[in-house]
């Protein structure tokens, strides 16, 4: 995993794992309770990403400094 920000096309990069379940929902439990936060399309009014995806992705950060980065450590191999 690179240290750099996660970018929409991550989601197709096998190389970059996913969080664990709990943590995805946990940042998304986070995002709903956000004023910034769409629920409609679950999508975030600061960065216009789709959260129910972004929130999977380890080097995805909340814009709001409200869930951040994790480490590899924390990951698992999912297949797209």
């Amino acid at each position: 995993m690179s240290d750099r920000p996660a970018r929409p096309w991550d989601l197709f990069n096998k190389n970059i794992g996913r969080v664990e379940q709990d943590i995805a929902k946990e940042r998304l439990d986070i995002c709903n309770g956000c004023e910034r936060f769409i629920k409609a399309t679950t999508q975030c009014k600061e960065c216009g990403c789709i959260m129910k995806l972004k929130t999977k992705l380890p080097n995805a950060s909340c814009p709001l400094g409200k869930w951040d980065s994790i480490s590899p450590t924390k990951l698992y191999k999912e297949e797209i």
